[in-house]
């Protein structure tokens, strides 16, 4: 038959290979490189309870043996496990003084707590709030749908070293600023390098602990203003986050000291940020004149000149909401202060800092959606957007089960102390050392350490729910949120 295709010529220098057909032969491939999973809320949140639990065990064992005290005895494990926790969930609370009790290995030991606790949890938190914003999109939405992660391994890694730079930039800093200052009246260079760097740490982390001893916070250093200003200025940029630095350092090329350019600054910034900023100038406005206004001639009355009395307001108002550190005695203040500061332990800090209560945008969205109710609007709105409405119940539902644990952690205080140690304290400072456990605060009017054995497990409790209580609301609410194709017809209930 004739070639039906084209015929192929043979150019010189071709040559026919002829080769045998062999058997079909299967070939086993190596199996492919098992990698790393990139991070999901929910191995994230699960990787920080566990580490956070272990680094509290580890802890406490080590506190508790003899090697990490001044008396060359050995801690009972209740104290050494409260340290741990109040350590590690940079609340500042003790049952025992940190300067008198623990020699400088135990001291060590509570400032890598601090140090692992604070960075923890701000990084930890950041990449939890990250991936749940991611997934709260379209976009994100689609992507968890199929199973897949909203943030890569690759982010969750160059975010961390960020807010690892943050930190360590911050405090050491803060660190070499007091030392500086603790230098003229300490014993060597060693003991002011030492005071300064455990002073930083525990003030970036809003840890609350210090290193004056007999229990007295910062009180000798009232009169200090270089002191002050440096630990609120650590407090602050601990309580406020390293996502709200890095949007006002983002935004730093549209700054400009000239109005149009502050205005548009301004506009720049997320909302987020706005709302941080706003509230927590205004509480910390409201907090100094409320302190200075109850406590002129009371608490503060111990200081003599007038501008060190309005340092010391400012000062207990940043600290209220986070640090915990001092500079007064809180067993000589009124009823009255004591009865405001739990609002303001309750509070807390921005998301995603090292600070605790139910976070500073919580509350903020809560107000915005009691104003919008007041002027009858559906929804509340801020810098021209509009707040969606499952924000605000997520809000709601953090509050209610904030106030729910407090009350909750209140009454077991009460009765340990009342029925069990028939202790003589007072139900207001009992309901505020609760307060500021759970807020991971670490003010005190001066009972934590006379509490019974009980009453401290019960602050150990509370300290653990403050520090993981707010994210696993926030982490859970996520993932329960559920969107309806449809809507039932409206019910009319009374109210008021």
């Amino acid at each position: 038959m004739p070639e039906t295709g084209p015929r192929r010529i043979r150019r010189p220098g071709d040559r026919v290979v002829r080769r045998r057909v062999e058997a079909q032969q299967v070939m086993e491939l190596p199996p492919p490189p098992q990698r790393r999973e990139p991070p999901t809320i929910q191995s994230n949140a699960k990787r920080f309870a566990l580490a956070y639990t272990v680094l509290v065990l580890v802890g406490a064992i080590l506190l508790s043996t003899p090697l990490a005290t001044e008396s060359d005895r050995g801690t009972p494990f209740v104290d050494s496990l409260f340290t741990a926790i109040s350590a590690t969930a940079v609340t500042g609370l003790v049952t025992v003084d940190t300067q008198d009790h623990w020699n400088l290995l135990g001291e060590l030991v509570i400032l890598l707590l601090i140090q692992a606790g604070g960075m923890g949890f701000m990084v930890g938190a950041s990449v939890v709030l990250l991936t749940i914003r991611r997934s709260s999109s379209l976009r994100g939405s689609l992507i968890m749908r199929d199973g897949a992660p909203t943030i890569s391994l690759q982010e969750a890694r160059t975010l961390s070293k960020r807010i690892l730079v943050f930190m360590l930039v911050t405090e050491a800093i803060g660190a070499v600023i007091l030392a500086v200052d603790f230098y003229p009246d300490s014993r060597s260079v060693f003991h002011a390098a030492w005071y300064g760097i455990f002073h930083s740490v525990s003030a970036f982390c809003n840890a609350g602990f210090d290193l004056q001893g007999e229990f007295d916070s910062l009180y000798g250093l009232r009169d200090d203003l270089l002191v002050d200003i440096t630990i609120m200025s650590l407090i602050q940029m601990g309580a406020l986050s390293f996502i709200f630095f890095a949007d006002l350092w983002d935004k730093r090329r549209l700054l400009n000291w000239r109005r149009p350019q502050l205005r548009r600054y301004w506009q720049q910034l997320s909302v987020d940020t706005k709302l941080i900023f706003i509230t927590n100038y205004a509480l910390v406005v409201i907090g100094a004149v409320a302190f200075a206004t109850v406590e002129w001639d009371t608490a503060l009355a111990y200081i003599s000149e007038p501008h060190n009395r309005v340092m010391a307001s400012i000062f207990q108002s940043v600290s209220a909401r986070t640090a915990g550190f001092a500079t007064i005695d809180f067993s000589d203040a009124h009823s009255g202060t004591l009865f405001i500061w739990i609002g303001l332990m309750m509070i807390g800090g921005a998301s995603a800092s090292t600070a605790g209560g139910i976070k500073l945008a919580t509350f903020a969205v809560v107000v915005l959606a009691i104003i919008a109710t007041i002027q009858g609007r559906p929804e509340p709105q801020f810098g021209g957007r509009r707040i969606a409405t499952s924000l605000v119940y997520r809000a709601m539902t953090i509050i209610a089960l904030f106030l729910m644990a407090h009350f909750s952690l209140t009454l077991a205080l009460v009765l340990t102390e009342d029925l069990i140690g028939h202790h003589d304290f007072s139900f207001l400072a009992l309901m505020f050392e609760t307060m500021s456990g759970l807020a991971t605060v670490g003010v005190s009017t001066g009972i934590t350490p006379e509490l019974t054995t009980l009453g401290k497990l019960v602050l150990c409790v509370t300290m653990f729910i403050g520090r993981l209580g707010p994210l696993t609301a926030v982490y859970a609410l996520q993932r329960r949120e559920v969107r309806q194709t449809y809507t039932y017809p409206e019910a009319w209930v009374r109210m008021g």
